[in-house]
């Protein structure tokens, strides 16, 4: 259900916001512009990343693609970024940043410290994203702005058709080369690295 609702000016354009619960405790955010009913509505499932899109860190595009996704549906005036309060890929805070310092001490790769730690790369739970698209009633033949396959299949289990997947391309510290590399070669992300720009 809608638990709460109002309008945002950003710098990325002006959306409605609203927050989102079902039975527990766990609330997501809604981010929208335009008549979300429509056949192939932009969507984008964005889970939290608090280094990435507060501290802005080097090695990480998180803020990027959602800066990126905002824009992009700014430009077409009509969809939706239902971001998800999961961090470290639903791990949380506590196992994120572990895996984080395996990774500074070990030089292994993000997937490789959570598998250090005993952890699947891949904890993230889209059912609260399912509760928010329904109280917008958004259709249910969208279009997926990401290059997570993951997320695709999490989106047509429950009962989306993806009529369109649209890889996302932005401005990114060239620190986080490898791990777009890692999410492209072992994530099988739908990445095309030159069409990234990456800068200093």
């Amino acid at each position: 259900m809608i638990l709460a609702s109002t309008v945002l000016e950003t710098a990325h354009g002006t959306f409605d916001v609203a927050t989102h619960g079902a039975e527990g405790p766990e609330r997501c955010l809604s981010i929208s512009q335009g008549e979300l009913g429509e056949h192939g509505t932009a969507v984008r499932i964005h889970s939290s990343c608090v280094f990435g899109e507060a501290l802005l860190a080097c090695d990480c595009d998180c803020g990027p693609q959602l800066a990126t996704a905002l824009n992009e549906i700014n430009r077409r005036g009509v969809g939706l970024v239902v971001y998800l309060y999961q961090e470290g890929r639903g791990a949380g805070l506590d196992l994120k940043i572990r895996g984080m310092e395996r990774q500074r001490l070990e030089g292994v790769n993000s997937y490789q410290a959570y598998s250090s730690l005993g952890l699947p790369r891949d904890l993230r739970d889209y059912s609260l994203a399912a509760v928010a698209m329904r109280d917008l009633k958004v259709s249910k033949n969208v279009t997926l702005l990401s290059n997570n396959p993951t997320k695709r299949e999490a989106m047509e289990k429950l009962g989306y058709r993806i009529v369109e997947q649209v890889a996302m391309s932005y401005q990114v510290n060239r620190r986080a080369y490898s791990y777009l590399l890692m999410k492209q070669s072992e994530g099988m992300h739908t990445l095309d690295l030159g069409k990234i720009d990456f800068v200093d």
